[in-house]
């Protein structure tokens, strides 16, 4: 045994009063589950270079090295390995004790951050189900209008936004698959003859989304769809979604629109798509929440009655 072993081992053990500082091991745990410096500053909303300062005041405090490259990857020591299992352990019991304080018979509020037209089509018509189900807790729907950046300064406890691909720092469950399709009006359908096929754009008012969503891209679904076929331009402009559902129902013109937004009227044939075939989506609306907040009870309620919504969720006819 080593001069430094035998003076730890004579130590003694630590007391409250002489623990590294808690921000040092949080940064510890969370670089270690990562293995990344960079995925773990993400979490924790702090920069690469902060983690940095905290691993290093920690292994001063401890006297040991905790991580090592090898072969360019971030791996643990010895000494980080041995003490990572416990640390991990105590912070789930922090996040799990908190968690039960705040579900010990007092009301909480719990903020959703929702895609604009998802809250009006979709979440709206399912409020007082998930109102039911999250017992003593208020929910409150925040708007999203434009996603991604939104969520990059989140406040709210979780959202429903459309992601191309999972966020890092975030824990990310898919609600649903989606697709894109045209829709418009049974009468609008019979006045124009689009029964005839996607060459009778050519003739009719056609709606477009001024805020150009990929997704609602008129040439690119028609290539989708292998129509060669030019629109005629006519057709109001529109950056709203819900306003852009709602002039279609109005019997205004046909639109592209998500599956998941018009399965209603679609159901009830206030709706019909009447040629081509629904083109599944490269952005289909996810569940987020930071990988803390995943974890509060009322998260974990009102997602999984969101989940057994969208599995009751009828799929696209096409």
């Amino acid at each position: 045994m080593g001069p430094s072993a035998i003076l730890r081992a004579t130590q003694p053990l630590p007391g409250l009063s002489r623990l590294p500082p808690l921000t040092a091991l949080r940064a510890f745990v969370v670089t270690a589950r990562h293995a990344s410096f960079s995925r773990a500053a993400d979490e924790l909303h702090v920069t690469t270079a902060a983690i940095g300062q905290q691993i290093r005041l920690l292994e001063t405090h401890l006297g040991e090295v905790l991580f090592s490259r090898n072969r360019g990857e971030l791996v643990l020591t010895p000494a980080g390995a041995s003490l990572y299992p416990g640390l991990s352990a105590a912070f789930e019991s922090i996040i799990d004790s908190l968690g039960a304080l705040y579900a010990q018979g007092r009301r909480t509020t719990l903020r959703l951050l929702v895609d604009d037209a998802f809250a009006s089509r979709w979440l709206a018509p399912r409020l007082h189900l998930l109102d039911e189900g999250i017992g003593d807790t208020d929910l409150v729907i925040e708007r999203s209008i434009s996603g991604e950046a939104d969520l990059a300064r989140l406040e709210a406890d979780c959202a429903i936004l459309p992601l191309s691909y999972p966020l890092a720092g975030h824990h990310c469950e898919l609600l649903l698959p989606d697709s894109i399709l045209p829709v418009c009006t049974p009468g609008f359908a019979a006045r124009h003859q689009l029964q005839e096929g996607a060459h009778r754009l050519r003739d009719v008012p056609v709606i477009y989304d001024a805020q150009a969503e990929p997704e609602l891209d008129w040439p690119r679904w028609l290539r989708a769809c292998g129509f060669p076929v030019r629109l005629s331009g006519k057709g109001p402009r529109l950056t709203s979604i819900p306003a852009l559902i709602e002039t279609v129902l109005a019997g205004n013109g046909i639109a592209l629109a998500r599956h998941s937004l018009v399965s209603a009227e679609l159901q009830t044939g206030r709706l019909v798509s009447p040629f081509g075939r629904a083109i599944p989506v490269s952005s289909p609306y996810y569940l987020i929440a930071s990988d803390d907040r995943r974890r509060l009870p009322q998260v974990e309620a009102l997602f999984g009655l969101l989940h057994q919504e969208a599995k009751g969720f009828p799929p696209s006819a096409h």
